[in-house]
């Protein structure tokens, strides 16, 4: 087992969190980014009254993650491990949000983290991915994802990290970005062009383009959290248009999460255009996915919803029609 602890360093305006792990004589140093901004902090007390140091960190699986470089990571002295205080001069705050033990176990795929702390236990997983990022938020070709796999993927993921015969191309932590068009039920009020649909439900469905994806419980409640962020939010709004024709027209308004007689999430919204022959919804969303090949199917992690839309032949054959009224 290693030392570890999870440093806030602020710069001005600009905070990042550092995970710092004792290997020998050294530290090894991995930066992640943190998308929320921040007031400038120059003080240490003002850091530890900063609302924001540790906002993106917990320990729920599916949910927990961090964005970062790829890099190699940063090497430092063992004195910087619990390192407390503002440096000389360029007058940046470091503080320590959490520390402990960790088991590292590296592999060609990426790296494991067995953490033994207070707010980080378990499994998490960093993995090397093609950058997602189109707005300079990460620099460069790739980016590190930090994170807790929910359950099943943990269970999945350690069964066929040890099944040599599988090409390392399709192991799990190999994410792919894809965007996806689930299709489900809809009921329209036509007078005033609201409707009440099913968004998307646990359960294996094909997509318009012949991908087979498999939504998990875990997903469907990582999905729903992202959503109901974004309205709540305001950053990423979720529009309405039709026919994927990327001309939104109307936005979500509210989104509830079911659990009977599967795990579903049930949303409200508009739209002013018209409706036409529409009888579904499809999700326009990039999602961080795995392929597991003894299912033949996409294993969604993560996900972000662009909008909704409007079509005509749902692809969702469990998502009834949710009647007006």
């Amino acid at each position: 087992m290693n030392k570890f602890s999870l440093m806030g360093h602020w710069k001005g305006d600009q905070f990042q969190y550092e995970l710092q792990i004792l290997n020998g004589e050294k530290i090894e140093m991995y930066p992640f980014k943190s998308s929320r901004p921040t007031q400038t902090i120059t003080t240490l007390q003002a850091a530890k009254s900063a609302e924001c140091k540790c906002t993106e960190m917990g320990d729920v699986p599916g949910v927990s993650r961090l964005f970062g470089s790829d890099s190699t990571p940063i090497e430092r002295e063992p004195a910087w491990l619990e390192f407390e205080g503002v440096t000389e001069g360029t007058k940046e705050v470091y503080m320590p949000i959490e520390h402990g033990e960790v088991e590292v176990i590296k592999t060609e795929n990426g790296t494991q983290f067995n953490f033994n702390s207070e707010k980080m236990n378990g499994r998490w997983l960093m993995r090397t991915l093609p950058n997602i990022f189109d707005d300079g938020f990460i620099k460069g070709e790739n980016m590190n994802l930090f994170w807790k796999p929910d359950n099943l993927l943990t269970q999945m993921s350690s069964k066929m990290e040890n099944a040599q015969s599988i090409p390392s191309k399709d192991l799990p932590g190999e994410k792919v970005k894809i965007s996806t068009n689930m299709q489900s039920g809809i009921s329209i009020s036509s007078n005033s062009k609201e409707f009440d649909t099913i968004v998307a439900a646990e359960g294996t469905w094909i997509d318009k383009f012949g991908q087979k994806f498999t939504y998990t419980k875990e997903f469907i409640n990582t999905l729903f959290t992202n959503m109901n962020m974004q309205l709540l939010e305001g950053t990423i709004p979720i529009g309405v248009d039709k026919e994927h024709d990327k001309m939104d027209n109307g936005k979500m308004t509210n989104l509830q999460l079911l659990e009977q007689p599967i795990a579903h999430i049930r949303g409200r919204g508009f739209f002013n255009g018209k409706m036409g022959d529409a009888s579904g919804v499809s999700i326009d969303a990039e999602l961080d996915a795995v392929f597991l090949p003894e299912f033949q199917s996409w294993f969604p992690v993560n996900g972000i919803t662009k909008r909704v839309s409007l079509v005509a032949s749902p692809a969702c054959k469990v998502c009834n029609f949710i009647p007006s009224g």
